[in-house]
């Protein structure tokens, strides 16, 4: 009779080989249902490889910590956070992918056999911590100061931030459970975007407080849906492009997975593949050198939608 353990292992085992290879050696060791999201997580990535006809070349997953957070006769729950990393080809340049991931992995067994029976993203990229639309008020318009509008962007200082933090955690800041769109604000602060304090949660851009318990941030800095908006119509100068290759290094991608108008992830383009395709850095699944559409997301879905902007 198979261990819990020992299905684990070889969980994660085929879930690398599953980077650079198209298997089926998962539906032994899971159930149906997972074995379904499995193959839909998978025919989504695999999508993506063809359409950019990347060959994977490399895969491996470092465990950091092991966790047993419950353990019954016919049910183990495990906590694990790990980094995944693979290299692929493309136009005869060789690519380096990685992503932090926290992930809970609960195994049942139904009979003499354990089978994973759901694994699940902590946190979610798809989670909103809260929603709220932005809104540009003759209130904010008084507030803002003439110098707001002459700054100029670092690309090469944004970029060398979000290079730095991808992974970790500036203690200047704090650090959400969702904390894509706080990322995201501060690579553009270190690139040189001004602050636009206003006083209210509700208007402008800004954060003040540090790390410590009593920190203030407008909801664009740190929510995607609110900072979406900002980028459209608040007071960073900005260009809405078409398509993600008209993008420049230290521009933005705004992600609505579910294509139901609530933005719920932020990027930054930090490099170009062989193609000129954006590659990018994120927060909350941390990842660095990214492949911009996110097909190989578990949040992906066909009815995704991106808003790309050009920073001025």
């Amino acid at each position: 009779m198979t261990t819990w353990r020992s299905a684990l292992e070889k969980y994660l085992e085929c879930r690398t080989k599953g980077l650079v290879v198209e298997t089926d050696d998962f539906f032994d060791c899971v159930s149906a249902e997972q074995a379904k999201r499995v193959k839909r997580y998978s025919t989504f990535r695999w999508e993506q490889l063809n359409q950019r006809n990347a060959r994977p070349i490399k895969s491996k997953v470092q465990i950091h910590t092991l966790q047993v957070e419950r353990e019954m006769e016919d049910e183990v729950v495990v906590r694990i956070e790990a980094r995944e990393w693979y290299a692929y080809q493309l136009e005869r340049r060789w690519h380096e992918q990685e992503k932090e991931m926290q992930m809970r992995v609960i195994l049942h067994r139904p009979q003499d056999k354990w089978l994973v029976v759901h694994e699940e993203k902590i946190p979610h990229e798809a989670a909103i911590p809260v929603f709220h639309q932005y809104e540009n008020t003759e209130a904010e318009d008084k507030r803002q100061t003439k110098t707001d509008q002459n700054y100029s962007y670092n690309r090469l200082q944004a970029i060398r931030y979000a290079e730095a933090w991808w992974n970790d955690y500036n203690p200047q800041f704090r650090h959400f459970d969702v904390d894509c769109t706080n990322f995201i604000s501060q690579c553009l602060y270190a690139g040189g975007i001004p602050l636009q304090v206003t006083g209210s949660r509700s208007n402008g851009w800004w954060y003040r407080g540090g790390n410590s318990p009593s920190a203030l941030w407008s909801f664009s800095w740190a929510v995607a849906h609110s900072f979406r908006w900002y980028l459209e119509k608040g007071r960073i100068r900005t260009e809405t492009k078409s398509s993600a290759d008209q993008l420049s290094l230290g521009d933005v991608i705004c992600y609505d997975f579910d294509g139901d108008g609530r933005w719920q992830h932020s990027t930054i383009v930090v490099a170009k593949d062989g193609r000129g395709m954006p590659l990018v850095n994120a927060h909350t699944t941390n990842s660095r050198h990214r492949y911009w559409d996110y097909r190989d997301s578990t949040a992906y879905t066909p009815n995704i939608q991106y808003r790309f902007f050009h920073i001025l």
